[in-house]
């Protein structure tokens, strides 16, 4: 084998190492969000956002993971979907056991959960048990400092295929209603501006995957939204479409690039994401 042949392997052979070692690195996202629909009451409010974990192992007993989020000291885990691959759970369930003792967690599905549709409504007492809410279709309130927030939480569209998801979501969240400040759990991101339109405050989202392969911080391809996808990554923010009066004047969505893989093709220069917030009124 001559000396260029030898290289050539040696390249790939690095490439390929570079490429699985990078799809194990956890990496840690932190944001401070300004707002001046949050009430003084959870001024400095952090949550720990953990999406598309697909039943992925960050150390034994989910170690690395869990020790990252307990660092953040979070007051609420926010768990967006894609929990579980198929129907493997074991990584899940650990993960689920230990996250929940560090601050209130909830919980919504994502398209994978609606793989197994016909059971999932077996699977959500083991959540509960677990401690997580599920927040699925629901909305529940937050108190701190004497103020209040609401999170509220979608299923995936996926679970009621027969209607546009952005209809369904416009339908959901029309009769969850959202005053005051919101924060919504959801997977989708391409859904943006149905959360704009129904006064949400923030919402968190995954599904992207990041866009599978990034390039100079932009993604590749995702589900639902295409190539080149505007929603893979890190925080949008845009004017919220009917204000109301004691609610936020701006939508701010959250987007993961997730924790675990849902193909059999490597991510590449995206490594797995767990994603920290902390909320901060804004009073200028």
């Amino acid at each position: 084998m001559n000396k260029t042949a030898i290289a050539v392997f040696a390249a790939i052979g690095a490439v390929t190492a570079w490429t699985i070692w990078d799809n194990f690195r956890l990496t840690v996202s932190e944001y401070d969000l300004y707002s001046s629909g949050l009430p003084a009451g959870f001024d400095g409010f952090t949550i720990a956002q953990a999406s598309d974990l697909h039943n992925a192992k960050f150390g034994a007993e989910q170690k690395t993971l869990l020790g990252a989020i307990r660092s953040a000291k979070p007051d609420m885990t926010a768990i967006t979907g894609d929990l579980f691959h198929t129907a493997r759970r074991q990584n899940a369930y650990a993960f689920l056991k230990a996250v929940t003792s560090y601050a209130p967690c909830f919980y919504v599905s994502g398209n994978h959960e609606q793989r197994f549709a016909d059971y999932f409504s077996e699977i959500v007492p083991t959540l509960e048990n677990l401690g997580a809410q599920v927040l699925d279709d629901r909305r529940v309130t937050i108190t701190r400092g004497g103020d209040t927030i609401s999170v509220i939480g979608l299923s995936d569209p996926t679970f009621r295929a027969a209607i546009p998801p952005a209809e369904l979501t416009d339908e959901k969240l029309s009769a969850l209603e959202c005053p005051g400040f919101t924060i919504l759990l959801t997977h989708r991101p391409e859904l943006f501006d149905v959360y704009r339109k129904h006064n949400i405050s923030l919402a968190l989202a995954g599904h992207a995957h990041g866009g599978q392969v990034r390039f100079r911080h932009k993604g590749l391809f995702a589900v639902h939204q295409g190539w080149f996808p505007k929603y893979t990554e890190g925080i949008f923010t845009e004017n919220i479409t009917n204000p109301t009066e004691n609610g936020s004047s701006q939508c701010t969505m959250a987007v993961s690039r997730g924790l675990g893989n849902s193909t059999l093709y490597p991510k590449i220069n995206n490594p797995p994401e767990l994603v920290i917030l902390r909320l901060h009124r804004k009073t200028d």
